[in-house]
Parts: C-alpha cells; sequence; structure tokens
C-alpha cells in the first residue's frame, strides 16, 4: 500500500522537477556553469520522495492498514500527487524563508 503511495509521489515529483530542469536548460544553455543546474534540479526530484516522501507514505498507509481501509490505485495516486503537490507549493511559496 506504501510503495503506491510512494511511486506516485515520486512520478509526480519527477514530473515537476523535469519541467523546472527544462526550464532551466532553455534559459542558462549559455551560461558556463549554469547549464549544470538542471541535473541538481533532477537530482532533488529524486531526494524528496525518497526521504521524506517515502517517510510520509508509511504513514498514510499505517493509518489505512489500522483503520482496515483499502486503498484503491486512485486513492493512492491522489496521496502520491497531494503531497507532490504540496511540496511543490511549499517550495515556491515564502512561508518557510519566515518560520
Amino acid at each position: 500500500m506504501w510503495y503506491q503511495v510512494f511511486l506516485w509521489c515520486l512520478a509526480g515529483s519527477v514530473f515537476i522537477h523535469c519541467i523546472a530542469a527544462f526550464v532551466a536548460c532553455a534559459s542558462l544553455r549559455k551560461h558556463s556553469r549554469g547549464r549544470f543546474l538542471p541535473l541538481i534540479i533532477l537530482f532533488v526530484g529524486f531526494l524528496y520522495p525518497v526521504s521524506g516522501g517515502a517517510i510520509t507514505s508509511a504513514c498514510i498507509a499505517a493509518v489505512y492498514k489500522t483503520a482496515n481501509f483499502t486503498m484503491p490505485v486512485y486513492v493512492a495516486f491522489l496521496w502520491g500527487a497531494g503531497q507532490s503537490f504540496i511540496s511543490f507549493l511549499l517550495s515556491y511559496s515564502r512561508i518557510l524563508p519566515t518560520l
């Protein structure tokens, strides 16, 4: 159960970071060191789901397992894509620097 949520979180995060890497590559292609920035963006796209995404996916699955609920595939998609979307919103908002 947690694996499905984790995979959707990974897919959503990689999709969002691939778009960001494409934009960075298109705008920084002539920069001497900036052309390597998309590689870092893609690395971060894999880093969050492997660390924080796996933990939150396991917590969501544990709640479902404890409550004896079944998790259909579309619910796993909603949880995984929701994690990626919330991560996207937090990274583009200015909330974290004010804390």
